[in-house]
């Protein structure tokens, strides 16, 4: 392993400020000294009440000769044998530099600290707090109640929605904590945290990942062992809180974040790489994710039991391969100074045990251990780790590599494997065709308001049915059970999208037994409202559960990348969530009926008050406080409206211009285009009888091709149709005498309703051609940021272009999808607005490449052809 070298104008910053009380720019903006007689109770509280061992009273706690004094007593109180006690500020802070002189007591089974909450006092909360709130707790110092006077320890705990370290580590120092005073200060910022002692920094830590919110300082002092040493004290001399300006921020960061992100900057193999992280383990079994060192982990046992069953100590996940070949291993895993090489795990691979054990490095942290060759074929491939230790093993991640000869370093790459669900793998399927939703088995009437099972039913465009994959009704691994129910008067169940980029579907359903009766009605803490994400490779993912739209149906969801995902029902608004999530948040009051994302814009049919199809937010909105927009030219107050589909077809209007919506009422199948700002009808197909709902389409260059589900209100016997429309009258023309032509019909006892596209590996998105050197495939846009690649006259020359909402910070990479060779790799920074980079790339070959400019929390991609 390569050591990790400190850049030299860090080394200088470190050494610069190395006696300093505060670092460099920043201002002292509030102290306390503790210089007068009594307790500043406008800005401070005392801590009371029951910690660990002890009780905390406020009688524990005065100002002596300039210091705030924390007695810790053996004594017996409130049921406690020991009391101790603590401050902590009453004003919320957040970014800023933070310092303490501290002497501790240092006897056995005291706990002494100064760290950090978003809680001020466990009684009263700051505004928004909860306990499903995204949050951390920065330790600046803890000295435990078994460590020697000389050590502490100092970390960051993120407490939720993945609990664990951030970061965390410990330290042995010259001096004697116990009978000298010494200063613990932590620079909290947007990028980075940094720990200093008496004024030398100890560690910098990334925070752009980590939750961010106000923050309450604790001093404190608490007994945490039944048996703790007779009473002592420990003295906090001042608290000192510094600001810095924006100005001097912007300066001071530029090397902080270059350190971070030359420790995290993957280096890729010459051959096919395959990442596999902690979250891709299906079946974690005893293995906990774990927050640590900024990463995901798989933790095994905390203690070690004779004969526990192996199954509880085996981890178990399943990948796809895609090319047969041998392939090296290498596993990420962790090891410590104290008790070297006793934390470790083995590995299986295809049923094969690895030579050897990992966690036995003995680095401190993390690090890359050989797991040697094996010739994996192509098709499902088994992984399984087996903690072997029973003692807080800690795996980060994997990687298997066709280049024998590649050694990793750094944190490595972001998981890329097609993972496949146990019991859930289902073959692709094919482009082209498509997928509608099923209620329903036909093996019983439909009974209202029950669970049914739920199948997407693939056809051919001709109407042919290829298959029925099943949605799983009962638990599997961490996958939950999915089922929808039919109404008699609620239609808004079942429907079906696909994500812009074509590789997942999404729709939303209850977890639930099929049977259950009143499942539409029912409570979602008792029964959580579940997405599910289908991948082109048929692998069912229905892991999201929610605690939302309570009492009442769960209607619709979309997805943009199979991670990020929209959904909404009968109450509870627009919701967003991540895949994997048990929590979302509220983007807007108002509910919708079937949500699609066009244009990189998310949309939604809905009769709400004074909306019919609406705009939502800008963009793909990820924060509450969205506002809906109903679309100019469309009615508010009249019409239901379910499916629609966009389309670009006219040059002249920029993005999309052509509008199709299915409703259920008079308007039937529907058609509107984008006319001088305004959404102008062109016309309808069928009538009030047909109730159209579910909608999807295919563009081919003036003409549109329709899918639609119809005639499927709720009926115990079921019903259905599945028809399509071919539109070739083009932009802003009626197509009211297109023909309609009946594909399918629904089997008795089940019920068709949502209808998408089929999910394709290969779609890669509508592109231009730039000229006859480059094509853009796939250009990426995300709200406020997007990358562009356009030629130059030099056939070895791009120019790139980054379009910011803010500045931003990253490297720019250019890969030969084909050979998977390196062909550009350089540090960019992207100034706020729109900046061009001109880069001289080392391949002439034609063929895909993919050019990336990723940033310590955000990757955008372009892919672009080059002839």
């Amino acid at each position: 392993m390569r050591k990790t070298v400190l850049p030299i104008a860090l080394m200088l910053l470190f050494a610069l400020q190395s006696h300093a009380q505060a670092p460099s720019g920043y201002t002292l903006t509030w102290s306390d000294e503790f210089n007068t007689g009594t307790l500043d109770t406008t800005m401070w509280k005392y801590r009371i009440g029951v910690s660990s061992a002890s009780y905390q009273r406020s009688e524990n706690v005065s100002q002596d000769s300039g210091k705030i004094r924390i007695a810790l007593k053996k004594e017996t109180y409130m049921g406690k044998d020991f009391t101790g006690g603590g401050i902590i500020t009453k004003t919320p802070r957040r970014y800023g530099y933070y310092e303490v002189r501290v002497k501790i007591d240092g006897g056995f089974g005291w706990h002494e600290a100064f760290w950090t909450s978003w809680l001020c006092g466990f009684d009263d909360p700051n505004a928004g707090a909860s306990q499903t709130m995204p949050r951390i707790e920065i330790d600046c110092f803890e000295h435990y109640p078994d460590y020697a006077g000389n050590y502490y320890t100092y970390g960051t705990i993120q407490w939720y929605p993945i609990q664990g370290n951030a970061n965390r580590d410990y330290r042995t120092v010259s001096e004697n904590l116990t009978t000298s005073y010494n200063t613990f200060g932590f620079e909290y910022t947007p990028d980075y945290l940094n720990y200093f002692y008496n004024g030398n920094l100890v560690k910098t830590i990334d925070t752009r990942k980590l939750p961010t919110h106000d923050i309450y300082l604790w001093l404190s002092g608490i007994a945490t062992k039944p048996n703790a040493t007779d009473s002592g004290t420990t003295f906090f001399d001042y608290l000192r809180c510094y600001e810095i300006s924006p100005a001097n921020y912007n300066t001071r960061k530029t090397a902080f974040i270059a350190y971070l992100d030359s420790l995290k900057l993957p280096i890729q193999s010459s051959g096919k790489d395959l990442w596999i992280e902690a979250e891709d383990f299906k079946d974690p079994k005893n293995w906990t994710k774990e927050l640590d060192e900024n990463a995901t982990v798989l933790k095994g046992f905390t203690s070690k039991v004779v004969g526990r069953d192996s199954s509880e100590l085996t981890a178990t996940t399943t990948i796809r391969i895609d090319s047969a070949g041998t392939y090296k291993l290498w596993v990420r895993a962790r090891d410590f100074t104290t008790g070297p090489g006793t934390r470790k795990f083995k590995v299986f691979v295809n049923g094969q045990l690895v030579a050897g054990e990992f966690g036995t490095h003995g680095i401190n942290g993390y690090a890359w251990q050989n797991g040697g060759l094996f010739y994996l074929p192509a098709g499902n491939v088994t992984i399984k780790i087996f903690d072997s230790s029973q003692n807080f093993a800690r795996c980060d991640k994997l990687l298997l590599t066709t280049d024998t000869t590649f050694i990793p370093v750094g944190s490595g790459g972001n998981s890329n494997v097609l993972h496949v669900e146990p019991l859930l793998d289902y073959p692709p399927f094919t482009a082209g065709n498509i997928v509608v939703t099923r209620i329903g088995n036909g093996a019983a009437a439909l009974v209202a308001g029950n669970a049914q099972p739920v199948f997407l039913d693939e056809y051919t465009t001709a109407g042919v049915l290829v298959r029925s994959i099943p949605m799983p009704v009962a638990a599997i691994g961490l996958n939950k059970k999915f089922t929808l129910s039919m109404s008699t008067t609620d239609h808004t169940e079942g429907y079906l999208s696909r994500s812009p980029d074509g590789r997942f579907l999404a729709l939303a359903g209850y977890d639930a037994t099929p049977g259950l009766a009143s499942v539409n009605t029912s409570a979602s803490a008792t029964v959580n409202r579940v997405v599910g994400i289908i991948n082109a490779a048929g692998t069912i993912n229905t892991t999201t559960g929610l605690n939302t739209f309570s009492g009442v149906v769960v209607r619709s969801a979309v997805t943009s990348n199979g991670t990020d995902i929209w959904t909404t029902g009968g109450n509870n608004g627009i919701r967003y969530a991540t895949i994997g999530s048990l929590s979302s948040v509220a983007l807007a009051t108002q509910t919708a009926r079937c949500l699609q994302i066009f244009d990189n814009q998310l949309y939604g049919s809905t009769t709400a008050t004074n909306f019919r199809i609406a705009k939502i937010g800008t963009g793909l909105p990820q924060t509450a406080g969205q506002t809906l927009t109903n679309l100019p030219g469309i009615a508010t107050a009249s019409g239901s409206p379910y499916g629609i589909y966009m389309a670009d077809l006219s040059s002249a209007v920029a993005g999309v211009d052509v509008m199709y919506v299915a409703e259920e009422g008079t308007n039937a199948l529907s058609k509107y285009s984008l006319v001088a700002g305004t959404w102008v009808l062109n016309g309808k197909i069928g009538s009030i009888t047909d109730t159209y709902r579910g909608l999807t389409g295919e563009q081919s260059g003036s003409h549109v091709v329709l899918y639609a589900t119809r005639k499927n209100s709720g009926a115990t016997a079921g019903g259905g149709e599945i028809v399509s429309v071919l539109d070739t009258t083009g932009y802003n023309a009626s197509f009211a005498s297109m023909p309609v032509v009946l594909l399918a019909t629904a089997a008795t006892n089940t019920l068709i309703r949502g209808i998408a596209l089929a999910p394709d590996t290969s779609y890669i998105g509508a592109g231009s051609l730039m000229s006859n050197e480059v094509a853009v495939l796939a250009p990426e846009e995300k709200a406020s940021r997007s990358l562009e690649v356009l030629p130059l006259n030099d056939p070895q020359t791009l120019q790139v272009v980054i379009n910011a909402k803010e500045k931003m910070q990253g490297f720019l990479q250019i890969v030969n999808i084909g050979s998977g060779k390196i062909v550009y790799l350089q540090a960019l920074v992207a100034e706020k607005g729109r900046s061009n980079f001109t880069v001289k790339i080392k391949d002439r070959t034609a063929g895909v490449y993919i050019a990336s400019y990723q940033t310590g929390t955000d990757k955008l991609d372009c892919k672009f052809f080059k002839r």
